[in-house]
């Protein structure tokens, strides 16, 4: 049987892009130190730390709560991170070279599958929401890509420092990688489906089959 690792702890996690590393997390307006402030690419949208934000305090919104069904809180979950992410790069990232292997189609298809088991593995989190702080800093550039800066504030911990990597796409902002502590999720999840797909003839469709399988498609 093919088997993929399970879903990475709290504190580690959101996953791995896609994750949200905000799962069961509150939001607040508070302000970090950052080296420089970036300017706003779409009125709309504010800036980077206004995006970031907004995807706190919407999560909250519409994930929390025990009067929404397991279902429901996942399909708005990949709303979520068809809002905020860039699941095309994402999908890419994750797979490493061996995107290279699938046709624009398959790709699309993969990256559906990457959504909805980063749904399964993490929306129901939001039901263990418990007043935590997620406070969301200034944002700087390296680059192409803008990085904010954001702090889980724990009553029962040290703060979690989460750094959100930000590229604009035709004027918007999408989340194309996060890391917790330092960590890249991106890399932690592409060296994860590396290992599933090495492990089985270097076949993708090993990799997207376990997926299926986790997800019960």
């Amino acid at each position: 049987m093919i088997q993929i690792l399970s879903p990475l702890k709290p504190g580690k996690l959101i996953v791995a892009m896609s994750i949200l590393a905000i799962a069961g997390l509150g939001s607040t307006s508070g302000v970090l130190a950052a080296d420089r402030p970036v300017t706003e690419i779409a009125a709309t949208q504010g800036t980077p730390s206004d995006f970031i934000r907004g995807l706190g305090e919407r999560a909250i919104a519409e994930l929390t709560g025990n009067d929404i069904d397991d279902t429901t809180r996942r399909q708005r979950f990949v709303t979520l991170m068809d809002d905020h992410f860039k699941m095309d790069m994402v999908a890419r990232f994750v797979l490493g070279r061996y995107w290279r292997e699938l046709s624009d189609a398959e790709l699309a298809d993969f990256a559906d599958l990457l959504q909805d088991y980063l749904a399964l593995a993490y929306a129901n989190q939001f039901r263990n929401f418990n007043g935590e702080q997620f406070v969301v800093g200034n944002a700087t550039v390296n680059n192409n890509d803008t990085f904010v800066a954001s702090q889980v504030l724990r009553a029962d911990g040290p703060p979690i420092n989460i750094s959100w990597r930000l590229r604009d796409f035709d004027g918007e902002y999408r989340i194309i990688d996060i890391s917790v502590e330092g960590l890249s999720m991106g890399i932690t999840q592409r060296d994860e489906f590396a290992s599933v797909i090495q492990n089985n003839g270097g076949r993708v469709s090993a990799l997207t089959d376990a997926l299926k399988q986790k997800i019960g498609k």
